[in-house]
């Protein structure tokens, strides 16, 4: 049996729970607001919820990442990447009469590390090598265009959901390779395509980042969906 203030405590945390709130609620067209509202809500959007079967979106942890590119291919194995919980969305669009959305994030200081496995030639520099590795990131302009659409709950009310994205990605700022054991640990040649690889930051992240983009936000946009159940579209927009 439990106790009166047992009760009472469970009372007010079920209470508490009930009237917590993700996305501030907004006017339906006061995109400001509703900015301000997903770059208020992306700590919470990106954390671990287990009682909502939401994996942690940062840090982002996934099995394996497979990269195979003209002239090289690469294996990333259980990377984990830090650092989004530090975007900030702008630019930010909706339209619930054609389920559109576009934003917009800038993201500092983004880490990856993991283990990988790398064959081929990069860009024109042979490369081979198995072992640790890490990748930080100076800063990326990550661009989403999403297709929406709304799911009815049990409740039988209105929910959002992005059914599928488009990506859009470029570094803005250097990026650091740091890939150990590469040649089997011939140190003259480890070192000189590591510096080689920072010189040329710009042209490896194009050339390798498309495959680790898509599965990073494919799990993103996975935990995204199902915090965005726990809000139906009348509690997010307010009617005029």
């Amino acid at each position: 049996m439990f106790s009166i203030f047992e009760i009472l405590a469970l009372t007010t945390l079920c209470a508490s729970v009930a009237q917590s709130e993700i996305l501030t609620p907004c006017p339906l067209n006061d995109i400001v607001c509703f900015e301000k509202s997903i770059n208020n809500a992306l700590p919470q959007l990106l954390s671990e919820d287990k009682t909502l079967g939401v994996e942690s979106s940062d840090p982002l942890k996934l099995d394996m990442i497979e990269a195979d590119v003209p002239d090289v291919k690469l294996k990333i194995f259980s990377p984990i990447t830090t650092g989004f919980k530090k975007c900030v969305a702008k630019n930010v669009k909706l339209s619930l009469d054609t389920l559109k959305l576009h934003l917009e994030l800038d993201c500092p200081n983004l880490e990856t590390t993991g283990k990988y496995d790398i064959s081929g030639r990069l860009i024109t520099l042979p490369i081979e090598g198995k072992g640790d590795f890490k990748i930080s990131a100076g800063s990326y302009n990550i661009i989403i265009d999403g297709d929406l659409e709304t799911v009815t709950g049990d409740d039988n009310k209105a929910y959002l959901s992005i059914k599928s994205f488009k990506l859009t990605y470029e570094a803005t700022a250097p990026i650091s390779f740091d890939f150990k054991n590469l040649f089997n640990g011939q140190k003259d040649l480890a070192d000189g395509a590591i510096a080689f690889a920072n010189k040329n930051w710009k042209q490896v992240s194009s050339l390798l980042q498309e495959p680790i983009w898509n599965k990073n936000m494919n799990k993103i946009i996975s935990n995204i969906n199902k915090y965005l159940m726990t809000e139906s579209l009348d509690k997010i927009f307010l009617s005029s």
